[in-house]
């Protein structure tokens, strides 16, 4: 990969759009990016980086900060790269997330990331910054860490590779060389061999757990089960047989014993149920025949009670006669009834009719009255529109006035001692500047006077008596000039020079700066004087005049209860106008930069005035709006009450027709009530219906007593035949059997239930312990089988995982990770030794320590052999610029193996970053030279330094430059 150019924009801080151009510095060979500290030399390559992989080259870096602060806010901030791959240019444009201003209305928006690239075959382009870094990788073949550790020497990480200790060195390792999978591949073993150790455990406590559940028969069983190992399933098999034996024999006594008194309390219990029942039929038989002795005279007694009945039932049929006929006669009382209702109903109309004639003559009055009341507020109210139009055009008058003077007040208490305070800081600052430049000048002057006065001693030395002048010709030298022993050098009084031009030139800015402020101070001062001039022209003053007159007319309308006098109305203009023919005392305060006293009190006089008329003004359009709403509701309600008095008017005449058709209705109903009246035998429907009540009630009350005699002498009749008949069945029953004591046989079957319940208890106690015995005996033997499986599965499994994690014992700490990753550091201690022994003039030679270290992780220790004193020694004995020798080398040997590794990763460009500074000439001559090897080909080495001497040796340069306020700027110089 090699950069052909790149766009820089508001990146960083490069404030402006910066182009450079890599191919000016040629196809190989080396280059120089240097400039001061701070200037941006790295962010060259974090822009390169930023542009292919969306991220910084170092990791203390975020995307989000490269806005530059010096920029403005409508440059964009984004990286272009053309570089060029395998013979194919590919162009990135990247932006990174920034503020920007928003397109509509005012503030700033989020301007969000994004990319593109674009191909050389015509391919349609790749968006999103996400594509974009996955089409790069899939290009280049690299990610962003292997690209910055192969092209990428990076500020600050020369140290870290050498010095780092196993942990580290392998955490740096994995990252490049992708050995992470090895790391993964240890922790599974681990994790499987953990798995297995907790499997086995947990299995081994549930066998413990079911060997404590083993029910036994005796305290020995007992302390003999506490000895029993979840291993032996043998031992533990014999045990539960033994105790399973024992429980077998007395399970068969126990079930003997339980079938044989099963049956005796069957027997029992028959023996019991016949002498129960033999007992109740007795008990039955002796209540009976007392009942049926009580019995039999009821039944007499009932019989004859039922003749006397018999007699009075009689009646019952001609009261069933009377009380039908006097029934079909109720219909004719309804008819009554419902005349008599008709004639209330009537009578309660008309009454209605007669309050409501009287209600409605009122209405029509009141109506009357209310409707002429509005009649007379709508004519008063007829101009008031007018008046509200008049008055609205009155407030908007006063609004563009008050507005008008505010803006002055404004200006004048605001923005004027605003820039006044700036001027007067820009003339401060001008001062100091000013001196500055004095002293700096006399300096200069006093180191040129004191450099060209040392030239006349110089030529003074080499003159003899007789021998003429260079200058003057003269052969007599009366007054040789003496060189003084302190003499400047050319150099010093040329960057005096330079420096009383640097500030002289600021002197002048601050000048110019000055100047123009105080053209704005002055010409702000001119803009509020003629503000305030307009403000009280002949024009204004005759609105003002106008506005007088419309207040007293609003005074004489009512609208407005406070009265002024015109004078002052035009009090407060009239002092302005006065202040502002002072022509004089205008300029003297311009020259001082003040604005007059006077003007500011009496325009905040007239602002006051002016608020005060705006209330009034408001107040009268309140109060006109509320009259132009009556106005509305008034107009909205007179047809309405015209047409409400011709509603009324209608229903008098419909009350008076109405009440003369009921009298004629009431007059026929009260003939028809009198003719009913005369047909009926009582009074009412209500005396009828209590009539046949009275005979209903005595119908019903003799055919009830005849009902209830008679059931009861049925009943009576039923209970002495059934009392008979049970007294018979029960005598013959009792006359086949015999007699047993019932409290014996009770006696005799609860011994018996005891001794049943007894033996059941001991029985269950034997059957739940052959059972569970059963159950634990076959769990118990399948555990033993998976805990010889799982001792197996553990065993070999832990001795892998501690083989791969480095923790066998006895053994060296090196993890199947560290192993394979020393086959890569070998190789590249290899490859860096080619260029440190170069650096080293022969010195020194990296190594790998060989010595494994039992207690802690090794394998990725380094030593350095000094073939000077020939021996072998820590990398951290070494000095700084031997450090930096021995890192750089070690750090360009990983930048080789990475390439070789990678296969078929081109990269046409390389970056060194700082670290030059701590090497003597020697060495850096050496560096310089392995360097120079690394361009060979067609590569080209940037090294990125502010280290004077390599200025020097190094012709082709890209020299970055930081001015204060406006950024960096980058120069190519190829010569």
């Amino acid at each position: 990969m090699r950069p052909l150019n790149l766009t820089i924009s508001a990146f960083g801080p490069y404030k402006d759009e910066t182009f450079i151009d890599f191919t000016k510095l040629g196809e190989k060979g080396m280059y120089l990016i240097t400039g001061d500290t701070g200037a941006g030399k790295t962010t060259i390559f974090d822009a390169i980086c930023f542009a292919l992989y969306g991220e910084p080259s170092g990791s203390s870096r975020d995307p989000r900060m490269f806005r530059c602060k010096y920029s403005d806010a409508k440059v964009p901030t984004y990286v272009e790269l053309l570089f060029s791959y395998h013979g194919k240019e590919y162009r990135i444009r990247r932006n990174p997330e920034y503020e920007r201003p928003a397109l509509r209305g005012g503030g700033t928006t989020t301007q969000k990331a994004d990319a593109i690239l674009e191909f050389p075959d015509g391919r349609e382009a790749v968006t999103k910054t996400s594509e974009v870094t996955k089409e790069v990788e899939k290009i280049i073949g690299l990610s962003k860490d292997q690209f910055t550790q192969i092209a990428m020497i990076a500020q600050g990480d020369f140290m870290k590779l050498l010095l780092s200790d196993t942990t580290e060195r392998s955490k740096i390792f994995r990252q490049i060389f992708m050995t992470g999978r090895y790391q993964r591949l240890q922790e599974i073993l681990k994790k499987e061999a953990n798995k297995a150790e907790d499997d086995y455990k947990l299995k081994s406590a549930i066998a413990t757990e079911k060997i404590a559940q083993i029910q036994v028969r005796s305290e020995d069983q007992e302390e003999q089960k506490r000895f029993l190992e979840c291993s032996k399933t043998d031992e533990i098999e014999a045990f539960i047989d033994d105790i399973d034996k024992e429980d077998k024999e007395d399970f068969k006594l126990f079930s003997k014993k339980e079938s044989e008194l099963r049956k005796s309390l069957a027997d029992l219990n028959r023996s019991i149920g016949v002498a129960t029942e033999r007992k109740k039929s007795e008990d039955l038989l002796n209540k009976n025949k007392a009942a049926l002795e009580k019995a039999k005279p009821e039944y007499e007694s009932a019989k004859e009670d039922l003749k006397n009945k018999a007699k009075d039932y009689k009646k019952s049929e001609p009261l069933a006669i009377m009380i039908s006929s006097e029934k079909e006669n109720l219909s004719s009382y309804d008819k009554l009834n419902d005349t008599q209702n008709s004639i209330l109903e009537a009578e309660k109309k008309l009454s209605a009719l007669k309050k409501s004639k009287e209600e409605l003559v009122n209405k029509a009055a009141e109506l009357e009255k209310e409707y002429a009341a509005k009649k007379k507020d709508q004519q008063k109210l007829k101009d008031v529109p007018a008046r509200k139009i008049k008055a609205e055009e009155e407030l908007d008058k006063i609004k563009n006035k008050g507005k008008d003077v505010q803006d002055i007040v404004v200006a004048i208490k605001n923005e004027y001692p605003k820039e006044k305070e700036e001027l007067l800081d820009l003339q401060k600052e001008y001062q100091d500047q000013a001196k500055k430049y004095e002293l700096i000048q006399r300096e200069y002057e006093s180191k040129n006077r004191l450099f060209l006065d040392a030239q006349a001693g110089i030529l003074a030395e080499g003159l003899s008596e007789g021998e003429p002048c260079p200058v003057c010709g003269s052969t007599v030298h009366p007054h040789l000039a003496v060189l003084k022993q302190e003499v400047p050098l050319q150099k010093d009084v040329d960057d005096a020079m330079n420096r009383a031009e640097k500030q002289r030139a600021l002197m002048q800015k601050a000048v110019s700066r000055a100047s123009a402020k105080k053209a704005e101070v002055n010409k702000l001062f001119d803009t509020i004087i003629d503000d305030i001039k307009s403000y009280i022209n002949k024009g204004f003053i005759e609105d003002i005049e106008d506005e007088h007159k419309d207040k007293i007319e609003a005074i004489d309308n009512g609208d407005i209860s406070r009265s002024e006098d015109k004078a002052d109305i035009s009090s407060n203009i009239s002092n302005i106008a006065a202040i502002l023919s002072d022509e004089e005392e205008l300029r003297s305060s311009k020259e001082k930069y003040e604005i007059p006293t006077g003007l500011s009190d009496s325009l905040g006089l007239e602002f006051d005035s002016l608020k005060k008329d705006l209330k009034d003004v408001t107040a009268v359009i309140k109060s006109l709006k509320e009259a132009s709403d009556l106005l509305e509701s008034l107009t909205a309600e007179i047809p309405a009450f015209e047409k409400s008095i011709k509603e009324v008017s209608q229903m008098q005449n419909e009350n008076a027709l109405s009440s003369k058709e009921l009298e004629t209705t009431i007059t026929g109903l009260k003939v028809r009530e009198k003719e009913l009246k005369k047909s009926l035998a009582y009074e009412s429907k209500e005396k009828a219906l209590e009539h046949i009540k009275k005979l209903e009630l005595e119908k019903e009350t003799i055919d009830k007593a005849y009902k209830d005699a008679d059931a009861k002498a049925r009943d009576c009749e039923k209970k002495v035949q059934d009392l008979t008949g049970q007294i018979a069945a029960l005598s013959k029953n009792l006359a086949k059997g015999k007699s047993e004591n019932l409290e014996e046989l009770e006696e005799r079957r609860s011994d018996l239930s005891k001794e049943y319940t007894d033996n059941n208890k001991l029985l269950s106690l034997v059957k739940n312990r052959i059972d569970n015995n059963k159950e634990l005996k076959t769990k118990l033997l399948s555990l033993g089988t998976e805990l010889e499986t799982l001792e197996h599965e553990l065993t070999y499994k832990k001795i892998i995982s501690q083989t791969a994690n480095g923790n066998l014992s006895g053994k060296a700490k090196i993890m199947l990770e560290t192993y394979i990753q020393r086959s890569f550091f070998d190789r590249i201690i290899n490859r860096a030794n080619v260029r440190f022994m170069t650096m080293s003039g022969g010195h020194y030679e990296l190594v790998r320590r060989d010595e494994d270290n039992i207690k802690s992780q090794s394998g990725l220790e380094l030593d350095v052999i000094d073939h000077y004193n020939g021996g072998t020694r820590s990398v951290r004995t070494l000095s700084g610029g031997e450090s930096f020798m021995a890192s750089l080398s070690l750090a360009l040997g990983l930048s080789d193996e990475i390439q070789r590794s990678a296969g078929g990763i081109q990269l046409d460009t390389m970056f060194v970053d700082e670290g030059f500074g701590s090497l003597d000439d020697a060495t850096l001559d050496q560096a310089i030279s392995s360097l120079a090897s690394l361009s060979e080909g067609n590569r080209l080495v940037g090294i990125i330094s502010h280290v004077g001497e390599l200025k020097e040796r190094i012709d082709k340069q890209l020299v970055v430059t930081v001015t204060q306020g406006k950024g960096s700027f980058i120069e190519c110089r190829t010569e």
